[in-house]
């Protein structure tokens, strides 16, 4: 057996293996590269948000005349869980939308960082404002460091739960329909003066998805 025979049956032996450990249902929905399967959303009275994508992640700021809006996936999802890592720098506005909808509505894992902020809570914009809130989040979240985050929705009335660095924050059944059963997944910059400092950002990386069948 040659070298190069051993190499190449090396690599698909390693491929088989990575094929494996990928066969849990999770897809990667953010590449660390393009912005490929994402699109700007003008909602929320802005343009969507200025969004780039640098060191693998995608990053956020607002518009500079500090509107903002979503950047969301191009495909739609129903009863999904969704993880990624996010790092915030102080002050910023953002969160994880699920099951969205078309004006930009839908259930809203807050990334609030910022005075008198929570990371890790349920709101619902212009449905009341904040199901669930989380006051305890401060003591699990990193400062000026990478955090997990990962959220769970499924049935209709929709089931809700978050994680954030692996501790509970939000475990909520609706008991209507707030919104579609099935909507794209939105990452949030927050429009106003007040909610994004000059030279804060966010940013999100290792985004991937479980349908739930």
């Amino acid at each position: 057996m040659t070298r190069n025979t051993i190499a190449i049956s090396s690599c698909l032996v390693f491929m088989t293996i990575f094929a494996v450990a990928q066969g849990d249902g999770w897809v990667s929905i953010f590449d660390g590269k393009t912005m490929t399967g994402w699109s700007k959303k003008a909602v929320h009275d802005g343009n969507g948000g200025v969004w780039e994508v640098s060191g693998g992640a995608l990053v956020a700021n607002q518009e500079p005349d500090h509107k903002g809006g979503l950047v969301g996936t191009d495909k739609a999802y129903s009863d999904f869980e969704i993880e990624l890592e996010f790092k915030v720098d102080m002050p910023v506005d953002t969160g994880l939308f699920l099951r969205t909808r078309e004006d930009g509505m839908g259930y809203q894992i807050t990334i609030d960082y910022r005075k008198d902020g929570y990371v890790g809570s349920l709101y619902a914009p212009a449905e009341g404002g904040f199901i669930q809130v989380n006051k305890l989040w401060e003591n699990y979240f990193k400062k000026n460091s990478w955090n997990k985050l990962r959220a769970r929705i499924e049935g209709q009335p929709a089931h809700v739960q978050a994680w954030l660095n692996g501790i509970k924050t939000t475990d909520f059944t609706d008991n209507k329909d707030r919104y579609p059963r099935e909507g794209y997944i939105g990452l949030q910059v927050h429009g106003g003066a007040g909610a994004w400092g000059d030279t804060s950002r966010a940013r999100y990386r290792n985004i991937r998805v479980k349908e739930l069948k």
